[in-house]
């Protein structure tokens, strides 16, 4: 074996472990966060600010991590001091101009990082507050802990009992997000899509081809949802509400 190419192999080999090892702290701060998340009010606490905010007690995700589950870019970092801020703004889109909200429902997430570089505080849009309460965020995560990792797949899923969950509405999904993007009839009853554009990106592989991506079903009686499907660049998280089902899936594709 000739020098240059023992150099090149050495070289692979030097890159293949550097990208193992980074892989795999990946999977070790999302595994603590997947644990965390399944013990909510010991990790995690809820304030009511000007925007609902949730505060990591003990942060594990570094910024790296959050690109890495979805592949999309923050559409403005700032740094203040030895603290970093992502935002992540999300354009709504309408198949009828007409029916443009002017901005209204645009979809806008900060990420707070300190000094360590960890993801301590995470807020959303106020419209939320509702729906991001300790109570709900516990009974949702409650029982992932005893829920499937398959680590190839990049997937984790559980279930849980029906009646400790708040389940949305029809006119709650409205509240959120607005006019949907597309209505359509099918078997289950309707079905609601809405689609958002990351501001000033400009369009990446993801599986569909939105930045972010949710459709929901109702039943027609009393209008709650039963499944749903969304995307998140390339993470996915889908729920099948159904009484004998009952589950939830996160996907990174």
């Amino acid at each position: 074996m000739n020098n240059r190419l023992a150099r090149t192999i050495t070289l692979m080999l030097l890159g293949a472990g550097i990208l193992l090892s980074n892989t795999g702290c990946v999977y070790w701060r999302l595994n603590q966060f997947r644990n965390q998340m399944s013990a909510f009010p010991d990790y995690y606490r809820i304030e009511d600010r000007d925007l609902p905010t949730i505060v990591a007690l003990e942060p594990v995700l570094k910024p790296d991590d959050l690109g890495w589950l979805s592949g999309l870019p923050a559409t403005e970092t700032l740094s203040s001091g030895r603290s970093t801020t992502e935002t992540y703004h999300f354009v709504k889109h309408y198949a009828d101009p007409a029916d443009d909200e002017g901005g209204e429902y645009d979809i806008i997430l900060l990420a707070h990082f300190n000094e360590d570089d960890r993801l301590h505080e995470y807020q959303a849009p106020a419209r939320f507050a509702i729906v991001l309460t300790e109570e709900n965020f516990e009974e949702v995560f409650r029982p992932m802990k005893d829920g499937s990792i398959e680590r190839l797949q990049h997937a984790t899923g559980w279930s849980w009992e029906e009646h400790k969950v708040n389940i949305p509405v029809r006119e709650e999904i409205i509240d959120f997000f607005g006019v949907p993007y597309a209505r359509e009839e099918v078997e289950e009853g309707v079905a609601y899509t809405y689609v958002f554009q990351l501001k000033g990106n400009d369009v990446r592989w993801n599986p569909v081809e939105w930045d972010m991506y949710a459709r929901f079903v109702f039943e027609p009686e009393e209008e709650r949802v039963v499944q749903s499907e969304s995307y998140m660049g390339r993470l996915r998280v889908t729920v099948d509400l159904r009484s004998e089902k009952n589950l939830v899936e996160i996907k990174r594709l």
